[in-house]
This record gives structure tokens, C-alpha cells and sequence, in this order.
């Protein structure tokens, strides 16, 4: 099958690599329609991101049961032809496994899936959308932890999906800040940053007691000044996922272009064939402002 693999810390296109045998715990053979890179999937091929070497990448995606291990699943929900997504992290023995990146991910015509990791979806999001399920399951994880006076830092992709996300489910309130220098000083409650470069700007910016939420997930250093954080006793958060079948919801209301949901044409790039992927990773790399996808199999 064709595939996109880490070999020595750079992302190759192959044309040989063998379809997943299901095991025990990969249980389940879904051929995948169409996957997204993520900003994980760049920094795993520029080497910054460690992964397993030979791997398969991509962790976002969507597609179709294609067959489960000797003939049948394990959990009684799922049958051939079903359109699914997953939660990436749910492929090891615990939430710290992630396909794309510690076993075989997504950017390939096959993908085995534990059935405990799938996630359902209608079948008209058998498209881009289904393959933004995880960005947008990751958005609304910051979300458990507004409170008072909120803003959402960033002029990336990542912060403008988590504004529109937000306000989806009802977060009318909250502001959206772009530069440090409009931050201000002892102004905010919580501060859900996308880019950790600024933590102390946040610190800053946050009234005392505040909540700073790490959105961004860099696995870049970044620094920050630990007297400020302590004499504002200052809370910081990780956010790591909310709800997917709530994601699963937004993301049709978005493709039935229904009122009050997510603006995808803002936030959707160009979809390239898998064998595109110089010229699809560039983009993805180049512009934080949309999210380039690739169509594997897909008519």
C-alpha cells in the first residue's frame, strides 16, 4: 500500500509498505479516506518531535471499517462499512500510545485501529471534516477551565479554531488577543495561549489567581520567570482533549452549514494526493492559518 514513513527523521512517500495485520489490540482494519498534518506530524519529520523510526504518520483521519480480526469485533457497536474516526492516543495499553507517532498512524491507505479507540461518524462526514475530528476534540479540552474574564492568545490556525469552537458552545465573552502588546497588565481571569513563547506576557497579563491554560502542546523549551507565577499564585492547566462525539456533533452541524457553528472556510486548506508530500507538507509548515489534508483513498 502507499504510505507516508519516518526514515532517519524525514518524512518519506512509499508505494510497497504492507497492509496492517490486526492483532489482538489493533483489532480493527479501517481504510482511510482522507488524513490532516498536524503541526506534531511536521515536527516529527524535521527530527524535533522523537518518534518511533519506520513508523506510518498521521494521526488525524477518517474512513471506513474495511474488517476486524478473525471476522469480528470485539465490542458490539461497530460493522464493515461504518464511517469512523479515533482517538489517537487510545493505541497502546494506556492514553500515552499515539498513532502517527509511537506505532503506525494514518497517513497511509490503511490504518489498524483499536476498537476501543474508534470513534463514530455520520457518513457525510466521510470528508475533510471527518479528518478534523481530533483538532477539534483537542479545542474544546482548554474549555473546562474558563472562568471570569477569558481570552484565547494567538493568531494561528490552532487559536482561531479554538475561539470558534468555543463560541460554539457558548462562550460568547470570551476575547480573542493576537500580540502581547495588547495583553495589558492584572487583566484576565484565564488565558488559553497557542504559542508558548510568551508565558510570561500571559503571567503578566493574568489578575492574581488566574488560570493560564497550555494549549499549544510545543514540545520546543519554552522559559518563563517562576517568581512571577508563585507571587500571583498563578494556576497553569494542560489541556489534552474534550468530548469527540461532542466534536462529532459540531463537525456535522459545520458540514450541514447550519447557523452558529464552526466557519471551515477559514480554517481548511488544500488537499493533496498522498504522493504530494513535499508540496503538501511546505504548505502545512509555511501557513499556520489553514489545515492542509491529504486524499488517500477517497473517490
Amino acid at each position: 500500500m502507499r504510505a507516508i514513513i519516518l526514515n532517519k527523521s524525514s518524512a518519506i512517500y512509499k508505494t510497497d509498505r504492507d497492509i496492517p495485520k490486526l492483532t489482538s489490540l489493533f483489532d480493527v482494519l479501517v481504510k482511510v479516506y482522507y488524513a490532516g498534518i498536524c503541526r506534531t506530524d511536521i515536527g516529527i519529520g524535521k527530527g524535533i518531535v522523537p518518534a518511533k523510526e519506520n513508523i506510518v504518520m498521521g494521526h488525524e483521519f477518517c474512513g471506513k471499517i474495511e474488517g476486524f480480526l478473525n471476522g469480528e469485533c470485539k465490542m458490539d457497536d461497530w460493522k464493515v462499512g461504518d464511517v469512523v474516526s479515533a482517538n489517537p492516543m487510545f493505541f497502546g495499553t494506556n492514553e500515552d500510545t499515539m498513532c502517527g507517532k509511537d506505532c503506525n498512524g494514518a497517513f497511509a491507505e490503511y490504518i489498524a485501529v483499536p476498537s476501543e479507540a474508534l470513534v463514530h461518524l455520520p457518513p457525510h462526514l466521510l470528508s475533510p471534516f471527518g479528518a478534523f475530528l481530533e483538532p477539534v476534540a483537542a479545542a474544546l479540552a482548554p474549555l473546562k477551565y474558563i472562568n471570569g474574564k477569558t481570552c484565547i492568545f494567538g493568531g494561528s490556525r490552532i487559536a482561531e479554531l479554538t475561539y470558534q469552537v468555543a463560541r460554539v458552545m457558548g462562550h460568547h465573552d470570551i476575547e480573542r488577543v493576537i500580540y502581547t502588546g495588547d495583553l495589558g497588565k492584572n487583566r484576565y481571569d484565564c488565558i488559553i495561549e497557542t504559542e508558548p513563547s510568551n508565558i510570561d506576557a500571559y503571567i503578566n497579563a493574568l489578575k492574581p489567581g488566574g488560570t493560564l491554560v497550555l494549549k499549544s502542546r510545543s514540545y520546543i523549551p519554552c522559559s518563563f520567570t517562576a517568581n512571577t507565577i508563585a507571587m500571583k499564585e498563578v494556576c497553569i492547566r494542560g489541556a489534552r482533549y474534550g468530548d469527540f462525539n461532542v466534536a462529532s456533533h459540531i463537525l456535522t452541524a459545520a458540514a450541514n452549514h447550519l447557523p452558529y457553528t464552526l466557519d471551515t472556510s477559514v480554517l481548511f486548506g488544500n488537499i493533496y494526493e498522498l504522493s504530494q508530500i513535499e508540496a503538501a507538507f511546505a504548505e502545512a509548515e509555511h501557513t499556520e492559518s489553514k489545515k492542509t489534508f491529504f486524499k488517500i483513498c477517497a473517490e
